[in-house]
């Protein structure tokens, strides 16, 4: 079965809006030390984005679910992002830049849902896996050629150089973004949302319930990719290396994210989640105990694994348990309370780390995730195949 264009279409947003972000991302960790912040105020700025993010996705779902339209919110999400690269290239404290990781994950958090829920109703359920697979590969390719193009910038232009080039992209994203059309209206009556305020969980399925419960516990061993960046220079890895080594991280991950999301299709969604599970846990203990710049690098390629397994699988299960007359507000649900748990992982994660070394602080991460694994499989003769 062919993948519509809209998949596609939405692919190339996302890859334009990751060139954008990813050849910022990789260099925020070193800027900001630049400006005086110890890897607790790391965590503390990159713990607030990402809450932040996941804090909006039920606010962008539950908007496009009322509107019966995707397009608005994507227009939105994607277009506040691509205005504020004057923020960061003119920052001079560590509060200028989690002013922008705010604005800018602001902009995330509006356009996932509706944009998930898009894919979701643009293909038959038996190609989730590829849909979502196919998206997050062209998304991560874009990763790819962030990092890339800031290693090939960054002497010329210096590091606020990069940061204003990155709104070429961002602003291209948006125009591409003009030629999506929605296939149909999405709207239903307002009587058959449940009100957000109480129950509304009790509303919805129990395998969605129990997926969210286990998600949670994953999610407090989420902390920043930021710590696996900072990890390898503390290995020995030079500044210039560990973007090269971030940009090896994503085409690999962009590389099998189409053939695991084909995967997933044949053997079962169930199947591909647990994997990531397991390969994240293997990561972080290695992680805990690498002793050399090269085995830092080899545990963030198999870390690509992980992330091309999961990412795809995971959204691409979530759909399945989820009715169609909340879709995108179910989704930005599940984002909304996985992502506020970002924000104590990435701060425990860097008290961990300051006040007892990185040892620990990647072994706590690598045990949660086995924990999340091992409910995940317990649950497994009763949530769906």
């Amino acid at each position: 079965m062919k993948l519509p264009p809209l998949v596609y279409l939405l692919g190339l947003v996302s890859f334009l809006m990751d060139v954008a972000s990813e050849m910022v991302y990789p260099l925020l960790p070193l800027f900001l030390a630049s400006l005086g912040a110890g890897a607790g105020a790391i965590g503390l700025v990159e713990g607030v984005a990402e809450a932040t993010a996941s804090l909006f996705k039920v606010v962008g779902g539950r908007i496009s679910d009322r509107v019966g339209r995707r397009k608005p919110l994507l227009l939105a999400g994607y277009g506040l992002p691509a205005f504020l690269r004057p923020i960061l290239a003119l920052a001079s404290s560590p509060w200028h830049v989690l002013l922008y990781r705010f604005l800018d994950r602001l902009g995330k958090g509006l356009r996932t849902a509706p944009r998930d829920a898009l894919l979701a109703e643009s293909v038959d359920k038996s190609a989730l896996g590829r849909a979502y697979g196919l998206h997050r590969g062209l998304d991560t390719l874009g990763a790819t050629v962030g990092p890339f193009l800031a290693f090939l910038l960054l002497p010329q232009v210096g590091v606020r150089g990069v940061f204003w080039l990155s709104a070429i992209p961002a602003f291209l994203a948006v125009l591409t973004l003009l030629w999506i059309r929605e296939a149909r209206s999405v709207k239903v009556a307002t009587d058959s949302l449940p009100s957000l305020r109480s129950g509304y969980l009790r509303t919805l399925p129990a395998a969605y319930r129990r997926f969210l419960l286990v998600s949670s516990i994953f999610a407090l061993a989420l902390s920043s990719n930021a710590f696996l960046l900072l990890r390898l220079k503390d290995l020995g890895l030079p500044q210039e290396q560990v973007t090269l080594a971030y940009t090896g991280y994503n085409f690999l991950y962009a590389l099998l994210s189409y053939p695991l999301g084909g995967l997933a299709d044949r053997v079962g969604l169930r199947r591909v989640v647990a994997l990531g599970f397991a390969l994240y846990a293997t990561v972080y203990l290695g992680f805990a105990w690498a002793e050399t710049a090269f085995w830092g690098v080899a545990l963030l390629l198999l870390y690509a694994l992980y992330s091309a397994a999961f990412e795809g699988a995971s959204r691409a299960y979530l759909a399945t348990l989820i009715p169609q007359e909340a879709k995108a507000t179910a989704i930005g649900l599940y984002h909304t309370v996985v992502g506020i748990l970002l924000l104590p992982a990435s701060l425990i994660f860097g008290f961990l780390w300051q006040s007892y070394g990185p040892e620990l602080a990647f072994s706590v991460g690598a045990g949660l995730a086995l924990l999340a694994l091992l409910l995940f499989l317990l649950d497994g003769r009763r949530a769906r195949p």
